[in-house]
């Protein structure tokens, strides 16, 4: 699929879900995923604040990407599970460091969903999650996260690379979110 197909169907995709909440995990192709994370991120900051939980990119790259492809950054407080420290010292972004802690993951990304203000929650990315975390471990993980969100009656979009280590998780994902978008 070129670039342009893909942002078609992610565009035809976000049309679909339930304006203000639910859960929503998208899957993607490798090659793909790029450009489905920044169509997705153009579409829920282009009304609303929110979160974008990341945990392989620093918040400087990603700050940097969404910059060049016209996002307002301002609108989206980062949680950064990547960077160690102050990166490169912004404001509007929280840093746990080195995807060491879920239940301090956890904590902070209930905290933050809690605000009035925060309308979407984008978690970037499961795959990433079980690089560094036994199966059973992410999958509680993302149980008791998803149960969570419902609660806040929040958009949540959690991203998901195409691979062998996601096929395991993506029962789960499918029992528990309110749909599952394969681009």
């Amino acid at each position: 699929m070129n670039e342009q197909s893909v942002k078609n169907k992610v565009i035809k995709e976000l049309a679909k879900l339930k304006k203000n909440k639910g859960v929503y995990a998208f899957l993607s192709k490798s090659e793909d995923y790029q450009v489905v994370n920044t169509e997705i991120m153009k579409y829920l900051t282009k009304k609303n604040s929110g979160i974008y939980v990341t945990l392989n990119k620093t918040h400087c790259d990603l700050v940097e990407d969404l910059k060049n492809n016209k996002i307002d950054t301002d609108k989206i407080l980062f949680i950064d599970n990547v960077e160690k420290d102050k990166g490169c010292g912004a404001d509007n972004c929280l840093f746990l460091g080195g995807n060491q802690s879920l239940t301090a993951l956890s904590m902070i990304m209930g905290k933050a969903a809690k605000q009035k203000e925060m309308k979407f929650m984008f978690f970037d990315s499961i795959t990433t999650l079980l690089i560094y975390n036994k199966l059973d471990t992410a999958e509680k993980f993302i149980h008791y996260f998803i149960n969570k969100v419902k609660n806040l009656e929040i958009l949540m979009i959690i991203m998901s690379v195409e691979e062998e280590k996601t096929k395991k998780i993506l029962p789960l994902l499918t029992q528990f979110c309110d749909g599952l978008v394969k681009i």
